[in-house]
């Protein structure tokens, strides 16, 4: 296990309840709207008729709103616990709401370019995944453009693709293991395996932001060097 994913689960561990509780907050208001917008929608219509081909264009349209601004806040809501800022959920979630259009464009444009990638037999997708990873950080934390944070992110991580990538794999590694237990114990239960996921997912940006703040201070090293 490297030290730098130590870091990542213990500062995890140590603030798992509050990043949970922004999850479920966030989780449960969305349910809400949807129950609101769902007459909107599908107002003519019988619940017999509300079926899965029918609901996907109103469940993606949903995600293209709702996943920027959930993401976006839950970066700010590590940077705050990182730095002690003691934001609250609301707070950061209002700054997921105004970066929402930045955080929207980088989303697409990285997810794209990722696709391509994969397209071209899998590993320049991967390769590009750990070239711009950063993308998301800093467009919300640097308050940079879309196309500033890819440029950005691509040039800070060179030579570090290798770093991200060990951490991703022990991370997927570490789940999976966890998932064949919770199988073979019969617990993978629907509510289980969203809770799992729920989890999977912050330590995720978790991971992430650890390796961000490690580039930044690495191009703070740099920059200070150049200057003497």
């Amino acid at each position: 296990m490297t030290q730098t994913f130590k870091e990542a689960f213990y500062f995890f561990r140590k603030n798992i309840l509050k990043l949970l509780a922004y999850t479920f907050s966030v989780g449960i208001l969305v349910i809400i709207i949807a129950q609101l917008l769902v007459p909107l929608f599908f107002g003519g219509m019988t619940a017999e008729e509300i079926g899965p081909e029918t609901i996907r264009p109103f469940a993606q349209l949903m995600n293209l709103v709702i996943q920027p601004i959930y993401t976006g806040g839950l970066i700010a809501l590590v940077f705050s616990l990182a730095t002690d800022q003691g934001r609250g959920i609301l707070n950061c979630l209002f700054e997921g709401v105004k970066r929402w259009p930045y955080m929207l464009l980088a989303n697409v444009i990285t997810t794209f370019l990722i696709f391509c990638g994969i397209l071209l037999f899998v590993l320049p997708g991967i390769w590009l995944f750990s070239r711009l990873f950063l993308v998301p950080y800093l467009v919300m934390l640097k308050r940079q453009t879309p196309f500033e944070a890819i440029t950005n992110s691509y040039n800070l991580t060179k030579g570090y693709s290798m770093t991200i990538l060990v951490d991703i794999i022990l991370l997927l590694i570490i789940s999976f293991v966890l998932l064949l237990v919770l199988s073979f114990l019969q617990l993978l239960h629907p509510l289980f395996l969203l809770f799992f996921l729920l989890i999977f997912q912050c330590l995720v940006y978790v991971l992430y932001y650890r390796h961000y703040e490690i580039l930044m201070d690495s191009q703070v090293k740099s920059l200070e060097n150049n200057e003497v």
